[in-house]
């Protein structure tokens, strides 16, 4: 169970983005932030990867999670090829150079990329860019994988595609999955958890 637990956060523009937001996300099921933009899913959706410090609460995760968070700004490296950016941030120590590869055409096959594996990042467009990132996030295997909104630069067909092969792969592989978006329709199909979010009124 991940435990969110009084959580606020307050910026230096003196915006509050959350007010002593509680909640539990259970784990092993795919949870969705669901609401419109500036309702504060997001900033609770960094505040659980560790990559934004709240103002005051905690967050606890009850055991020792392998994180796998992709942003909605996708970070490529621009001048690695996509090969190299699938395999970006694996702890190549431990896996010998045959054995990185095949595993980045493996999950490159899976998202439908593997014949643009020695194209650079710069030259990529959005959808191809989102799916780069998403092969990321899977290679490592996460025990917890944090999606931001990223499904955004792809057409219907490959966003409907990819949505239902994020659910078999959670469903196979039992990561809890924390998923944030504002389409209604796509927050329906992947929750099995619904949290909404509501921007305050003015």
């Amino acid at each position: 169970m991940i435990e969110v637990q009084d959580i606020t956060k307050t910026y230096e523009n003196g915006i509050t983005a959350l007010d002593h937001f509680s909640l539990l996300i259970p784990e092993e099921k795919r949870t969705v932030f669901f609401g419109p933009s500036g309702c504060g899913k997001t900033t609770l959706l960094r505040i659980i990867a560790g990559v934004e410090q709240p103002t005051s609460g905690i967050v606890n995760i009850t055991k020792n999670e392998k994180v796998s968070f992709m942003f909605q700004d996708d970070q490529l490296l621009e001048d690695i090829d996509v090969m190299h950016n699938i395999a970006y941030g694996i702890d190549q120590r431990k896996i010998s150079r045959e054995g990185l590869k095949n595993k980045v055409f493996e999950v490159s096959k899976m998202i439908g990329i593997e014949t643009i594996l020695s194209q650079k990042a710069r030259s990529l467009s959005g959808g191809q860019r989102q799916r780069v990132a998403l092969a990321r996030a899977l290679i490592k295997e996460p025990d917890l994988l944090l999606i931001d909104e990223g499904l955004n630069s792809l057409d219907q067909k490959n966003k409907e595609r990819l949505t239902h092969l994020l659910i078999s792969l959670q469903e196979k592989k039992k990561f809890t999955l924390i998923y944030v978006t504002h389409d209604i329709h796509e927050a329906h199909l992947i929750a099995e958890n619904f949290v909404e979010f509501k921007k305050e009124e003015d």
